[in-house]
């Protein structure tokens, strides 16, 4: 099958017509990438864009290679292609900010609108795969994108209440319109790539909390009894909580710093 045939397939499944990548100069175009975007997240599936200059021996080989991948997730993404120097698609190149990227270029999208992936001039299956992630971890990745901390709850229990240091921190009026919080049973199976990726060891650990941090910083682990304090030291230690120079809690990680010996 070729790839205008494996494209039109998979319009078929997704219920709409994708924008068809071809070396055919007189194929009539398709609906567009933004389109295909909201068609697949209206669908729950993930689409990979691939962005192309010219229809070169670079782009056919990565066009083969995000076909074979689609392929492979029966049913789970869909794909499209956005050709940089096409006026009508410029606004995608300019949305995910790949003008000056090396072409061609592949960036997965989640349903949620997060960026799950990202590659340069080629990638295989194997690498493309990894793109389509769990539920929760599409909700932590898109956050950091949107340059907010969050706070993964892992629970133990059913309906475990969130720990009283996470509430506080989000309450707090200097962390709550950034800040995130996301609760994370350890024994749903769907999410078990992504608690690995944690460390998390379900027959070792206990209920706990995981801070991230923009771009995709750990902040550190911390029990359940955390308090709020503890959690937002730990911030300002990572030198993520803010620019404020009067912060009270960078102020108190500063002054919790060893003193400079003069000589």
């Amino acid at each position: 099958m070729n790839i205008r045939q494996r494209t039109f397939a998979l319009a078929l499944m997704a219920g709409c017509i994708l924008n068809q990548f071809t070396l055919a100069a007189d194929t009539a175009p398709a609906i567009s990438p933004d389109q295909a975007i909201q068609a697949a997240a209206k669908t729950g599936k993930l689409i990979y864009l691939v962005f192309y200059k010219e229809a070169d021996a670079a782009t056919k080989v990565m066009a083969e290679a995000v076909t074979a991948t689609v392929d492979s997730q029966e049913g789970q993404s869909i794909f499209s292609y956005v050709r940089l120097n096409d006026p009508a698609e410029r606004a995608i190149a300019d949305k995910y900010q790949v003008t000056r990227a090396p072409m061609p270029m592949v960036i997965a999208v989640h349903p949620n609108g997060a960026v799950t992936g990202y590659f340069h001039t080629k990638a295989t299956p194997e690498q493309l795969s990894q793109c389509l992630v769990s539920a929760k971890k599409a909700v932590c990745m898109k956050a950091l994108q949107q340059n907010q901390l969050v706070l993964v709850c892992l629970q133990t229990q059913a309906k475990q209440p969130i720990p009283q240091g996470v509430r506080e921190l989000q309450a707090d009026p200097h962390f709550a319109k950034r800040t995130q919080v996301v609760a994370l049973s350890v024994n749903d199976p769907a999410e078990a790539a992504f608690l690995a990726s944690m460390e998390f060891n379900p027959t070792k650990d206990g209920a706990m909390t995981v801070f991230l941090a923009p771009p995709g910083a750990l902040v550190g682990k911390f029990a359940s009894t955390a308090t709020k304090d503890q959690l937002a030291a730990k911030l300002a230690e990572a030198g993520k909580c803010c620019d404020d120079k009067n912060c009270k809690h960078n102020h108190a990680q500063t002054t919790q710093q060893p003193k400079k010996v003069t000589r």
